[in-house]
């Protein structure tokens, strides 16, 4: 018998599952082996979507027609399953188009408001949040939250970017990537985003690798250099 939440997977990686949702996901996941092991294999699809180009979503490939020779039964058992699964599928895209633009959440600055909450966060975990460490004079500052998952671990980083805290003359937009290694040594990149003058921004990201697996966390410049470091 199939699962009634077989589709859910991926569309609860990317956050486009609405907070009761999610919960209920959450719950199943500890029950269905089936549905863990997916959501395992899909938890770095932020980051490959990260680095898909904008071009692709502007510009999709038309769809190929249905072949006539279709069974009429088939095709009302899809519509069927497209009925259903229309909420689901809209959040999704919309979680995907963001991951590919790489596009973060953008708080006002040096207020004392609550973190807002961004895609991949849930309200019901225990989330461990650290400062990041500045590797030398940088203009940047962040916080890393981590959160293990039945599937491996949810980070969001919520960092501020400030020309006015180094003494050189700097861009007033500048590109991180968001790095975990592991601790066999691997390394993947899980985020990356655009840094404004005078901005903190909440960027979330999720990897497959568990929580006690990773070894550090780093964010460097599209140059390699690396700005800040998190010992996990």
């Amino acid at each position: 018998m199939s699962c009634d939440f077989a589709h859910d997977d991926a569309a609860y990686v990317l956050g486009a599952l609405s907070p009761a949702e999610r919960l209920e996901f959450e719950r199943h996941l500890e029950t269905c082996d089936a549905c863990t092991r997916s959501v395992r294999s899909l938890a770095g699809m932020p980051g490959l979507l990260d680095r898909i180009d904008a071009s692709v979503l502007e510009n999709p490939p038309d769809d190929p027609p249905l072949p006539s020779t279709l069974l009429p039964a088939l095709n009302r058992a899809v519509e069927d399953r497209r009925r259903r699964r229309t909420a689901v599928f809209a959040g999704l895209a919309a979680a995907a188009a963001v991951a590919a633009l790489a596009v973060p959440v953008v708080l006002t600055r040096g207020d004392d408001a609550p973190p807002v909450s961004g895609p991949g966060t849930s309200s019901s975990a225990v989330v461990e949040t650290r400062a990041m460490r500045p590797v030398g004079e940088v203009p940047i500052q962040a916080t890393l939250g981590l959160e293990a998952v039945t599937w491996g671990t949810r980070l969001l980083i919520t960092c501020t970017y400030d020309r006015e805290w180094v003494d050189v003359e700097l861009p007033g937009k500048v590109d991180y990537l968001l790095f975990v290694t592991t601790e066999d040594g691997r390394t993947e990149q899980v985020g990356s985003w655009r840094s404004v003058d005078g901005t903190t921004m909440e960027v979330p990201a999720a990897t497959s690798v568990g929580r006690d697996d990773i070894a550090d966390v780093e964010v460097r410049t599209t140059d390699g250099r690396v700005v800040l470091r998190l010992d996990a």
